[in-house]
């Protein structure tokens, strides 16, 4: 799915925040969802492809997935999208005109999607009929995003990795052999896909360390979420003031936070931006210590950072 659209942008170099359209931007998630889902949904049902017969999130057996989430209500607003999308499809056709679980929704079934983007009453229908369906399907994959918010750029992979943590460990994990992830992807502008991620068995003891297991246990993303160190709120506000500054300090600069002691074994970090805005990272050493936890109240922004503020 590609489109034209302005709904998050950013105009002005010297400033770090983009300019959003909230209702456009919501509205341009939907119709790329449903562009990619509608198309997704008839590769799916050819027999000559995957043979499963009126595909759908409520005949996709053994299959999860994984959204793009700016944040987790529209992720469930969205995925009770794909249940209207299904219910449509049904309405259309020949064998299922008369489908009574559908009658809540058969006033919306032939209204012009675009009048039902904005629809409160559609919204809270959808998301009653959906409910089950969503927490089967995918509140595992929204875990993760629910403790950090949006990651942008990496967040459908980082609910692909909340997943495989949350259902891949051991012999006993539901993200066994067979079973499916349909992965949507998307980014504001517009661009957008839609795609199928299967779990194999591996084949060779090379391939072993990819395994879905070895994934979860290698991640262990819950408990290293769990493990984060709780920090005054107001150390937000003076770590984004302090990154704001870098846009109009230019170059050359190099950033004021220390990184000894704070940041875990294998972390990239930015060392400095020189003069002729060249960007130099270095890595904290695989065999470094974990960070110290610190007290509460002891600060983590640097003297020179609590100065100016």
């Amino acid at each position: 799915h590609a489109s034209h659209v302005w709904d998050f942008y950013k105009p002005d170099p010297s400033k770090e925040t983009p300019v959003v359209d909230g209702v456009l931007s919501q509205v341009c998630y939907y119709q790329a969802l449903e562009d990619v889902y509608t198309r997704f949904c008839d590769v799916m049902s050819s027999g000559d492809v995957f043979g499963l017969k009126d595909y759908g999130v409520d005949t996709a057996k053994d299959t999860y997935f994984c959204f793009h989430a700016p944040y987790n209500k529209l992720v469930q607003k969205s995925f009770g999208r794909l249940c209207f999308l299904d219910a449509r499809r049904r309405f259309h056709s020949t064998t299922a005109a008369d489908d009574e679980e559908d009658d809540e929704l058969k006033p919306y079934l032939t209204k012009p999607l675009e009048e039902t983007y904005t629809d409160k009453t559609l919204e809270k229908i959808l998301k009653n009929k959906s409910s089950t369906m969503f927490h089967e399907k995918m509140k595992d994959a929204n875990y993760a995003g629910q403790w950090i918010g949006n990651t942008y750029t990496g967040s459908v992979f980082f609910g692909l990795a909340s997943l495989i943590d949350r259902l891949g460990g051991g012999d006993g994990g539901d993200l066994s052999v067979g079973k499916s992830i349909v992965m949507f992807s998307y980014g504001s502008g517009a661009l957008a896909s839609m795609y199928r991620l299967q779990v194999r068995e591996t084949t060779t003891s090379k391939h072993a360390k990819f395994s879905i297991p070895k994934m979860s246990s290698t991640l262990q993303l819950t408990q290293r979420l769990e493990s984060r160190q709780k920090v005054a709120a107001n150390e937000l506000d003076l770590a984004l003031n302090t990154r704001a500054e870098m846009h109009h300090v230019g170059a050359p600069y190099t950033p004021v936070y220390p990184t000894e002691g704070r940041l875990l074994p294998g972390t990239y970090y930015l060392k400095e931006i020189d003069g002729q805005w060249r960007r130099f990272y270095e890595r904290i050493s695989v065999d470094a210590d974990f960070p110290v936890v610190k007290e509460e109240d002891v600060p983590l922004a640097p003297l020179s950072v609590l100065e100016k503020n």
